[in-house]
């Protein structure tokens, strides 16, 4: 590892941010077989670091902790959903800087592209920030006399969101905004190439307030994760 990576690695660490395991139900956790892949800087082609090879088993566990975690989260007023997105929105902003590192290294983008990336990711939070507040329902007339259609908006209970790895942390507020903010809980798989952005973003979730189980992050063996996904009746 060269002595810049190993710099931008050290900062991050220190922040708290550089993560190297799958989140579930709030805690950090290691594939349970003990398998790793590598992150690779594709810049020069150097380990960044390696990371939990999660699969089957650690997604229906993460998907059983996000379905656990739904009944509270729904239940919450939209204003509390609201002023957590929003913190979660402050904390991007906060460390654009060292999250931008951090998608410079393990996805190869110029760091001011980076960056960007990031104030662009965190512009989705901020929007379904508000928005949270605002998932209106509707009364309607009705075909029959002394009736009206009383439309009703409720969460539908626990989304999976595949994301890709060229932007690795805006696909993922693009996706994760709004299912929060109408009170989904959620599971993202992350690109085994760029898992780093998407569990540093996951920590800033958990630092504003999100609950355990509402967000849960596994990444590694993309076929089993990506059918367990969809397989799963919850």
């Amino acid at each position: 590892m060269s002595m810049e990576t190993e710099t931008v690695v050290a900062r991050l660490k220190s922040s708290g941010l550089f993560r190297t395991k799958g989140l579930i139900g709030g805690k950090w956790i290691d594939a349970y077989d003990g398998k790793t892949i590598k992150v690779y800087n594709p810049a020069n082609g150097e380990v960044i670091t390696s990371v939990a090879c999660m699969g089957e088993r650690e997604t229906k566990d993460a998907i059983s902790s996000a379905y656990d975690a739904f009944t509270n989260w729904s239940k919450l007023t939209a204003s509390d959903r609201s002023n957590r997105l929003r913190k979660w929105y402050n904390l991007l902003i906060e460390h654009k800087e060292e999250l931008g590192q951090l998608i410079t290294l393990e996805q190869g983008k110029p760091l001011k592209e980076a960056i960007g990336e990031v104030v662009y990711g965190a512009s989705f939070i901020e929007f379904f920030a508000e928005e949270a507040k605002r998932v209106n329902g509707d009364i309607l007339p009705s075909p029959l006399p002394d009736r009206r259609l009383f439309v009703l908006k409720q969460p539908v209970g626990v989304v999976g969101a595949i994301t890709p790895w060229n932007f690795p942390l805006a696909m993922i507020t693009r996706k994760v905004g709004p299912a929060l903010a109408c009170g989904c809980t959620v599971v993202i798989k992350p690109s085994e190439l760029t898992p780093l952005s998407a569990l540093a973003a996951a920590e800033l979730a958990l630092q504003s307030g999100i609950p355990p189980g509402v967000l849960n992050v596994v990444m590694g063996d993309a076929p089993k994760i990506g059918n367990s996904l969809l397989e799963s009746p919850q």
